[in-house]
């Protein structure tokens, strides 16, 4: 059989029709992937073997690596899906077909990178990854000089925010535990080689000539992460960078006599722009929880101000309450700008 018999996407459907139960033809089948496609198709016969009751994550990778190519190939693959009624059709997936195995993808890789933060130290050897991938990012890819639409929508200026000067891709892989980037021209040449489907363990972090991005540091300085905002206001993490207890600084000093805590960077640089403030950018009311009891450590001479969203459309107005209940917590002020009240 010719390897090219079956496009990648024929396999999956065939692989489809065939009972995952049996461990014997579980193993054939992938030894029979395996001898024809390599470990490009890995991924079929780990989505396939996703159907069988008694599926294992690690059982299926360590049987993966242990198949020896030869004893089995097409025609064993063939075989078997004719006997549960498989033809081939010789066309191209329909637009339903590739909606539905996306889907599927996407879950699998969710519940893939729950299973890693499930596990605390492979975490934080994620995020030490990703830590290093960002540092490198910023160090070679970024520049304080650039325009982006999204600062335009706000009407803010660019405050302690980067640009992209040239594409740039961070590729993440849980498997191996490492984080990549790729600039440029190598952007294109990762994806001309990327399996199809995409690994579940590798997640793929973009930034694109036009995007604002938002350096996160935590208390002692160390960047673990970035925040990319696109022309659209679409706000972009890398997976598993560290977020938690990190913030992105606006006309940051050393010994602020005032610091102006926010959820959102827009905010944030209105803030600054008209009160001169230094700003802690918390990115959301939640993460606000972990970086005020820092700053208050951090800086306890500083008056902190807390500013807090007011949201009145949204039921039990979250960023109002989150923002009062710190303020009262830590001994700050909690100001809402849309109603210019003071709690």
């Amino acid at each position: 059989m010719q390897r090219d018999l079956l496009t990648l996407d024929e396999l999956r459907l065939a692989l489809t029709h065939i009972p995952a139960d049996d461990r014997e033809t579980w193993v054939n089948i992938g030894n029979a992937v395996k001898t024809e496609y390599g470990d490009d198709g890995w991924f079929a016969w780990d989505e396939w073997s996703q159907g069988g009751a008694s599926y294992n994550a690690k059982d299926a990778q360590s049987v993966w690596r242990s198949l020896q190519v030869g004893n089995n190939r097409m025609g064993t693959i063939i075989h078997h899906a004719q006997q549960y009624g498989w033809k081939r059709e010789r066309q191209e997936l329909s637009a339903a077909d590739r909606k539905r195995m996306k889907a599927e993808q996407e879950e699998r890789r969710r519940k893939a990178a729950a299973q890693v933060e499930a596990d605390q130290a492979k975490l934080a050897r994620m995020q030490q990854a990703v830590s290093r991938a960002c540092q490198q990012v910023v160090e070679r890819h970024l520049t304080a000089e650039g325009s982006s639409a999204y600062l335009e929508a706000k009407g803010v200026s660019a405050h302690g925010v980067l640009f992209v000067k040239r594409a740039v891709l961070v590729s993440i892989d849980a498997n191996v535990e490492a984080a990549s980037v790729w600039a440029g021209s190598e952007v294109k040449d990762f994806f001309d080689q990327l399996p199809s489907p995409r690994p579940d363990h590798l997640h793929l972090f973009q930034l694109r000539v036009g995007d604002v991005v938002l350096p996160l540091y935590d208390g002692g300085g160390v960047l673990w992460s970035l925040q990319v905002i696109n022309g659209k206001g679409t706000k972009l993490f890398p997976k598993f960078g560290r977020k938690s207890g990190c913030w992105h600084r606006i006309a940051w000093q050393e010994s602020p006599s005032i610091i102006g805590v926010v959820e959102g960077y827009a905010t944030g640089a209105s803030v600054h722009e008209a009160m001169g403030w230094p700003m802690a950018v918390a990115l959301d009311a939640g993460n606000m929880a972990r970086v005020v009891p820092q700053l208050r450590d951090l800086y306890p001479q500083a008056q902190l101000v807390i500013c807090g969203d007011d949201d009145v459309e949204t039921e039990g107005n979250p960023g109002r309450t989150k923002a009062e209940a710190l303020a009262f917590e830590y001994g700050c002020r909690a100001v809402f700008a849309e109603l210019g009240e003071v709690a």
